[in-house]
């Protein structure tokens, strides 16, 4: 059984939140992002390199929505990772816009030998609906479910 204390760390770890996202990008990298804290969304990405035992925050390039890179702040949303890329799908924003918008993250391990960048995806065929509070999974398919959809 594994056993850490926050003197098995560096770095700043993330503030306590709920909603929020955590994925395994890499051998060794745990990513989370976004998430609720005292009713404020979030659309940060923290991330732990558990071989340097490190958290640590990386500058980000790419798509922009409101203003800033990368998705809007939001919660409830869905991660997966495939190939080293991290995938954002839905979620609950501030004021409560359920979204139904799809993002990647690559750059993140150094393999990839690029600075991490957000890309908002849009693909042929007919989309997701917008949701939150639903869940996905890999398994050579993509598949999403959820109960609190968009009207």
């Amino acid at each position: 059984m594994f056993r850490a204390s926050s003197s098995d760390f560096t770095g700043t770890p993330p503030q306590p939140r709920s909603g929020h996202t955590a994925v395994n990008v890499g051998k060794s990298m745990v990513v989370v992002f976004g998430g609720l804290v005292d009713k404020k969304f979030l659309n940060d990405i923290i991330v732990y390199d558990t071989e340097n035992k490190l958290w640590f925050e990386p500058e980000c390039t790419g798509s922009v929505s409101e203003g800033k890179v990368g998705p809007t702040p939001r919660a409830f949303h869905v991660a997966i990772t495939i190939d080293c890329h991290m995938f954002i799908f839905g979620g609950r924003g501030g004021g409560g816009p359920i979204m139904g918008n799809l993002w990647a993250l690559k750059g993140l391990i150094d393999e990839e030998r690029e600075t991490p960048g957000w890309t908002q995806l849009k693909l042929p065929g007919q989309a997701a609906s917008s949701r939150c509070g639903h869940t996905v999974t890999s398994g050579g398919h993509t598949v999403t479910s959820g109960e609190h959809r968009a009207a």
